[in-house]
């Protein structure tokens, strides 16, 4: 998946670098197209823009010399760019950690027609100006964008705040989360007349093509992307002109906990949400003013808009009327509508259709009410195939999950290596949680034949999108070298992002390699601060608050202070924490003996967590106290552990062992 990403930038670099002016530092952008609702608010935007998540920029129209900088961006790790709604400026200097992998997407050609300086505005910012006053004053005139996706470049890097961000980064408030990739053409045209994509694209001469930024250009060839296939790993040659880029929002603060990205619930379908400017809808790939548009996305909710909507042609609003359907809430329950509804959306290019009907019929066998024949099973199969192609990540993951199943609800024939299929492309998609499930698979070698030197790069990218346990993992494949190279200083970059996502084992972890210098300098210092993250005041990890309380214990690089660690060892009592500081108040070893407390703190570890050598103190102490009472707890402890000391002990106090 390196490589292929890899591949992805050279050649978009190199295709840019090759015609076109200098690069002008900003554009005038808004974002011209519906994403996915993110599963979180977005962050809060500045100059008055309107709230918004994702969002999809058309870049046709950029000049050659920016894509060039943007494939070495994305290439040096996650894009990150100035945008509030009045201009985009990439910030080369300004750093994410993260990496793109490229994934081919099934092609969805389509011409866009833009007629307006409003549609100017909202889908080719960058050459609005030029272009709306080309046709200015001319009733007739419009300009046509025809556009060829053939693949897709995405980070599995889905929220960052300010503070994740290094270098320069004045103004920044998005990220890149990913970028479409194919072959574009636009030129002049007459309003209400439609052209095909080859007539754009031979209405674009080779002049126009090397020279962008124009009122006619072209990028990519067109027979190079139709010759492309959805399941390739590296991009095309002459097809991977940038079409799009999904920016996110930054977030004004960094949240005390990151949460990784969520799978929507067994119930939930995910609804298409228009972040088009303020004063345009969503027009199947296009923005623009109501009413110079026949049909617009539907609000979600709204079932009779949706039904409305639907009617004049919009497919997104069918898929939208066909989860009310589904749900029966608002209209009354009709599968069968449902199911129709979904079909036709899929087939016009919606994604989410296409896995809503996969799973409905999914779920129509599982309750019988369609024959579990091959037929049946082959729809499933059938849909979500489709939604995996179109370059849903969470369609490929859910889809493994059903190749992966077994028991009676089982639909599909288990089918171990098309589920890592499905995992490996969900990743190169962007979605986190699959490359979890793929890279505990290749470790651990049951349903994928074990590559821990593969798994390390899914892992990598799993800990990019937020799996805190994949961090941990990864950390440990590097730090010990079983399966791949030994590297202290990877293990202590994924050990730290597992941290900074609330994994307390992680900081233990980066604590322990910078302690011991496994791999790394030592470094006493920053082992103290990465044990005191993962011992907080509120929660606790309790390797790292052992780790700590050893460090105050034994004065490691820190003043020694015997009542600290005491103190946190009891925080952590079930973890040999309360045995050890019951010993320290016993001892009175740098604090004030105090025996009533060490002996609490032995009967805690022994009653509660059943440590031995706690136990055998707490006896002693207690035949000094209470000799009967001594003679019930050895007799407890014999009965129930067989412990041949507290049987010994029983019996030396008069009882006999049963």
């Amino acid at each position: 998946m390196k490589r292929a990403f890899d591949m992805c930038v050279v050649g978009l670099s190199l295709a840019a670098t090759a015609c076109g002016p200098g690069l002008d530092p900003e554009v005038v952008v808004h974002p011209p197209r519906p994403t996915v609702m993110p599963a979180s608010s977005a962050g809060e935007n500045t100059g008055g823009c309107p709230a918004i998540g994702h969002t999809e920029p058309l870049i046709v129209d950029w000049l050659t010399t920016r894509r060039s900088d943007l494939g070495l961006a994305m290439k040096e790790g996650v894009a990150v760019v100035s945008y509030d709604c009045t201009t985009l400026k990439l910030l080369a200097q300004c750093k994410l950690q993260g990496t793109y992998s490229y994934a081919g997407v099934s092609r969805n050609e389509n011409v866009i027609q833009l007629t307006n300086p409003a549609e100017m505005q909202a889908n080719v910012p960058f050459g609005a100006p030029a272009l709306s006053t080309a046709i200015e004053g001319n009733q007739t005139a419009a300009f046509d964008v025809a556009l060829v996706p053939a693949g897709k470049m995405a980070t599995t890097v889905t929220s960052a705040s300010a503070q994740d961000l290094s270098g320069s980064c004045e103004g920044a408030t998005h990220f890149v989360r990913a970028a479409l990739l194919g072959a574009f053409a636009m030129a002049p045209g007459s309003r209400g007349a439609a052209r095909t994509v080859d007539q754009v694209f031979a209405a674009v001469g080779p002049a126009a093509a090397s020279n962008q930024g124009g009122t006619a250009s072209r990028e990519g060839e067109l027979e190079a992307c139709r010759a492309a296939k959805p399941d390739a790993q590296a991009p095309t040659d002459r097809c991977h002109a940038p079409l799009r880029l999904e920016l996110v929002p930054l977030e004004a603060k960094k949240a005390e906990t990151a949460e990784p990205a969520a799978k929507p619930a067994e119930d939930e379908l995910p609804k298409l949400a228009s972040s088009c400017p303020v004063g345009t809808v969503r027009s199947g790939a296009k923005c623009s003013p109501p009413a110079a548009t026949p049909a617009h996305l539907c609000e979600p909710a709204d079932a009779r808009a949706c039904a409305a909507q639907c009617g004049k042609g919009d497919v997104g609003s069918c898929y939208h009327l066909g989860i009310h359907y589904l749900s029966g809430k608002d209209l009354p329950r009709d599968d069968a509508r449902a199911a129709e509804l979904f079909e036709k959306a899929c087939g016009a290019g919606v994604t989410q259709a296409c896995y809503a009907r996969a799973r409905l019929q999914l779920r129509d066998i599982q309750s019988a009410k369609v024959p579990p024949d091959t037929a049946g099973r082959a729809k499933v199969r059938e849909f979500a195939d489709k939604a995996c192609e179109m370059g849903d990540g969470w369609a490929c993951f859910s889809a493994a999950e059903w190749y992966l199943s077994e028991g009676p609800q089982a639909v599909l024939p288990k089918d171990a290596t098309r589920a890592v299929a499905f995992l490996r492309r969900g990743c190169d998609l962007g979605y986190g949680p699959s490359c979890s499930a793929l890279g505990k698979m290749l470790i651990e070698g049951k349903l994928a034949a074990k590559d821990v030197a593969v798994a390390v790069g899914v892992l990598q990218r799993a800990c990019e999108g937020g799996q805190a346990e994949d961090c941990v993992d990864l950390g440990d494949i590097l730090r010990k070298g079983q399966g791949a190279p030994k590297d202290g200083v990877k293990a202590i970059a994924a050990y730290r992002r597992g941290c900074s996502l609330g994994d307390m084992r992680a900081c233990n972890a980066a604590g322990a390699v910078f302690a011991e210098g496994d791999g790394v300098p030592r470094d006493v210092a920053k082992a103290y601060s990465f044990f005191e993250k993962g011992c907080p005041e509120k929660g606790f990890g309790a390797e790292a608050c052992m780790s700590l309380a050893g460090m105050y214990e034994k004065g490691t690089g820190i003043p020694k202070d015997m009542a600290r660690a005491a103190a946190l060892y009891e925080k952590v009592c079930g973890s040999g924490g309360c045995l050890r500081a019951a010993e320290i108040w016993q001892r009175g070893d740098g604090v004030t003996a105090d025996p009533e407390r060490a002996f609490s703190l032995y009967e805690k570890a022994c009653s509660q967590w059943g440590e031995k050598k706690a136990c055998d103190a707490f006896g002693q102490l207690l035949e000094k106290k209470d000799k009967e009472r001594a003679r019930a707890f050895y007799a407890e402890q014999c009965s129930r552990t067989q412990d041949k000391a507290a049987c010994a002990s029983q019996k030396r106090l008069g009882g006999a062992r049963k």
